[in-house]
């Protein structure tokens, strides 16, 4: 839980205070599982997140894939990294007021380069978008602050 909480404090302080165009989708996001290279997700899909078909619009995906995978390889290589190459197959829809998970993964972080993957499943567990994504990691490194569990 310690590491939850560490990268859903970065999350808040780097993306949702900063602003920018992942700022909106963060906001209604919550870290519901977390391990070094690997951070599950839970978000509701809400109308303004959908397209005509009144199921999650494709660049909401995507935005998904980006922002889910940085926090994983985040979790892993404690650099947010800098995106080079990201793509997404779009499997079936999410219908508007459904829940999501969305599970990010760190397949490999070096020196210069980090790859990850993504993963998004509807309430029944069925793969609903996959995504790769690699990052430059010529960037600073993140201090996460990890707060001993004292419940746990």
């Amino acid at each position: 839980m310690a590491l939850v909480r560490a990268l859903s404090k970065e999350l808040t302080k780097t993306v949702l205070v900063a602003g920018g165009f992942s700022q909106k989708t963060s906001s209604h996001l919550k870290i519901t599982d977390a391990s070094p290279g690997k951070v599950t997700f839970k978000m509701t899909v809400e109308q303004g997140d959908s397209n005509i078909y009144n199921t999650m619009h494709g660049g909401l995906g995507a935005t998904l894939v980006d922002l889910c995978s940085s926090v994983a390889i985040l979790s892993k290589c404690s650099k947010w990294g800098i995106s080079t190459d990201l793509s997404v197959s779009y499997l079936k829809g999410a219908p508007v007021g459904k829940d999501i998970t969305i599970v990010g993964h760190c397949d490999r972080g070096g020196k210069t380069l980090a790859f990850s993957s993504c993963f998004i499943y509807n309430e029944q567990g069925d793969l609903l978008l996959k995504g790769q994504h690699t990052k430059f990691m010529g960037t600073p490194p993140v201090v996460l602050e990890l707060e001993e569990d004292s419940t746990e």
